[in-house]
């Protein structure tokens, strides 16, 4: 197959901008929502909701969205425990973070803003969470998978 200079120097400049990604560096994309009752739209309840839930090993890009119009979110992508259950303070009504394995903390993100992360993951079981006072136990929880 012959290619001529100028689809060559087409497809070199593509790749040195990005815009065709090599396969070994690509990362997966999950779109993470934030949602409460304030975000509208149906929403009746606080949740977290990733985009896909399943992915491959490797690069995974999460592209986080706080879609309330109130209540400050974060998203912490924690190693799902053996026993099933969080380490969990009752009276700060928060997941006990340096009891867990953590992978990607957010730290906090107010109404409206978005965030990406990236991180490299081997297959595995993961949460997401957010673990403002009470969301957790509230619901903004969702199970994430990491396949070979």
């Amino acid at each position: 197959m012959y290619i001529g200079k100028r689809s060559l120097h087409a497809m070199l400049c593509a790749l040195a901008l990005g815009a065709l990604p090599l396969s070994a560096d690509a990362a997966s994309t999950v779109n993470v929502l934030l949602q409460d009752p304030s975000t509208g739209n149906g929403v009746t309840k606080m949740q977290i909701v990733p985009t896909p839930d399943t992915v491959p090993a490797g690069k995974v890009m999460f592209e986080i969205a706080n879609q309330s119009k109130g209540l400050v979110h974060e998203m912490l992508l924690l190693k799902a425990p053996a026993t099933g259950k969080l380490p969990y303070n009752e009276k700060a009504q928060r997941v006990i973070e340096n009891k867990t394995v953590k992978l990607v903390d957010t730290d906090d993100i107010k109404p409206g803003a978005s965030i990406t992360k990236t991180v490299t993951l081997k297959p595995g079981k993961y949460l997401v969470i957010c673990n403002q006072p009470g969301h957790y136990a509230s619901g903004m929880k969702a199970a994430f998978t990491v396949t070979r």
